[in-house]
């Protein structure tokens, strides 16, 4: 597994509280066995969060521990928040530009290579 913690010199307990929500989640989710991309805590909103490399969508942990699904819109930087996985999963596939990303070999059949 990678290192998610880059720039964590040491966890605090809220951090680890927090990780434990997060992780959770993650594991009950459909983007497990994928690898987080990092663990972060955001110091303008107070929100902790853990990302991913491959899919535009974060699970969040508010400062009131309401566990929330985001979106960003990587063509508008727009966020969206949602309840549930399948909520925001349901958004990010209307979008032009969905930000989950495809294996080589299925890029193939699609450009019909």
């Amino acid at each position: 597994m990678k290192d998610i913690f880059t720039g964590y010199e040491v966890v605090s307990f809220y951090d680890a509280q927090a990780l434990v929500t997060l992780m959770n989640a993650y594991s009950e989710s459909s983007l497990c066995p994928d690898e987080p991309l990092c663990f972060g805590y955001n110091k303008f909103t107070g929100y902790y969060y853990i990302a991913f490399e491959n899919v535009s969508l974060q699970i969040v942990l508010d400062n009131r521990k309401n566990l929330l699904w985001m979106t960003t819109d990587l063509d508008t930087g727009n966020e969206e928040y949602f309840d549930t996985e399948e909520e925001a999963m349901e958004y990010l596939n209307k979008l032009d530009n969905p930000g989950m990303f495809i294996d080589d070999e299925e890029w193939e059949k699609e450009m019909g290579r």
